[in-house]
């Protein structure tokens, strides 16, 4: 079974400083100075690399900032297989005055992590060509699901986010950019819908064989 550091370095960052009194309830905590970044080799491509290479990924990297410990794990040189569908400054824009408004909150930014978390697929890299016409999903980083179909030669996700430039190789990763993003408080869980092969998420019920599902 393979184990996806990603989310454990999320959910670590996240809850580092969940003893500091001094910051209000909802809010990340500060990472500690000193705390020890591993080095990173030049020929790595991380995620954040990616991120901050693209002119239409402007407002993701800025919300990565805000979440604590985003940077770090989306610079994280990934030793493990995974796809990203990341939220162009246009699939922001596509939700009006609902991120600009609620996104500023203290439980909007905690709405921001899951929602990160959402277009993460860990262990698995997951090609357009891995797509067909058929209407299948595909589960996340937040053990929710995702809808996915090729439409008019188009890789769409839940019938409305099209993915405007796909198979962007990051190492050990592939990164999709996405037109709407993925809230996974909007999801639909559709069972009669058939899956796209994928790897194991770990802690995940994907297989309902295992003890704890």
């Amino acid at each position: 079974m393979k184990f996806s550091v990603f989310p454990a370095l999320l959910a670590l960052a996240v809850s580092g400083s969940c003893d500091n009194t001094s910051r209000k309830p909802l809010t990340y905590g500060t990472i500690p100075a000193g705390t020890y970044s591993p080095p990173k080799n030049s020929s790595v491509i991380t995620l954040l690399d990616l991120v901050k290479s693209r002119d239409d990924l402007t407002t993701l990297a800025g919300v990565l900032a805000e979440c604590g410990g985003f940077l770090q794990a989306f610079d994280t040189a990934a030793t493990w297989s995974y796809t990203f569908f990341a939220p162009s400054n246009a699939a922001f824009n596509n939700t009006g005055a609902y991120f600009s408004t609620y996104a500023a909150t203290s439980k909007g930014k905690r709405w921001l992590g899951n929602l990160i978390q959402h277009h993460y697929v860990p262990n698995s890299q997951l090609k357009t060509s891995s797509f067909n016409t058929s209407y299948t999903r595909i589960q996340t980083g937040s053990f929710l699901y995702v809808g996915t179909q090729i439409i008019e030669g188009q890789l769409m996700l839940n019938k409305v986010s099209t993915v405007t430039s796909g198979d962007l190789p990051v190492t050990s990763g592939i990164v999709h950019v996405i037109d709407h993003i993925l809230d996974p408080s909007a999801q639909i869980f559709e069972l009669e819908v058939g899956k796209t092969s994928q790897s194991f998420i770990a802690g995940s019920c994907s297989n309902p064989k295992l003890p704890y599902c």
